[in-house]
């Protein structure tokens, strides 16, 4: 019996991802999920075992963010500004994200064709461009590499963790300025009262 085994994300297509997430996320809905085989019985347990393993790593592995790839022949890019995506692009958006069954919506929101490409005088190997405009959601990702939608979701992850710490930084160095403030203030105000924070 011939498998074929993925081992990376890159091997596991978004509508596998989805459909595993949807099972019980037992070894035997892995194997044969990723593995396309429906009696994993037939399996001797060393193989099974051994298959569980390889399937087990690639699903554990950190997806890498992608900003363009091709997939059919088409280039796609994320969005090039996240700052100018519309309400019904992110009121979409959110709703594709919160349920696995549309993670291919989601994506299609994320990634559109390229339509232009400018020239980057500060990174030549990594061009700006231009997407196609937002009008809808499509069925083309469902089997795309699940990477590209899972490293999409780890960019924004990444991006609310940094954002998090940024807040925390400053709050702090607002708070420290202020306690200096008082501390000034209590020292050489002659006679002014310091406000309570």
């Amino acid at each position: 019996m011939k498998l074929n085994i993925p081992t990376s994300l890159q091997d596991i297509t978004l509508n596998q991802f989805v459909e595993f997430q949807n099972s019980e996320q037992t070894n035997q809905d892995l194997v044969s999920i990723f593995c396309e085989i429906e009696n994993t019985n037939l399996l001797q347990l060393k193989d099974f075992q051994e298959i569980t393993e390889i399937v087990t790593n690639a699903l554990n592995s950190n997806p890498n963010f992608y900003r363009r790839f091709i997939y059919k022949g088409v280039h796609y890019g994320f969005i090039p500004k996240l700052d100018n995506l519309s309400t019904a692009e992110y009121i979409d958006l959110e709703m594709y994200m919160a349920k696995p069954e549309t993670f291919y919506k989601a994506m299609s929101i994320l990634y559109r064709p390229v339509v232009k490409y400018k020239r980057n005088w500060f990174k030549r190997t990594d061009p700006f461009y231009d997407i196609a405009p937002y009008t809808g959601t499509n069925e083309i990702f469902k089997d795309a590499p699940s990477e590209y939608y899972l490293g999409a979701c780890a960019f924004f992850f990444d991006l609310l963790n940094d954002c998090e710490k940024y807040m925390v930084d400053y709050s702090m160095s607002i708070l420290k300025k202020s306690k200096q403030g008082r501390a000034y203030l209590m020292q050489n105000g002659d006679g002014m009262l310091a406000s309570e924070l």
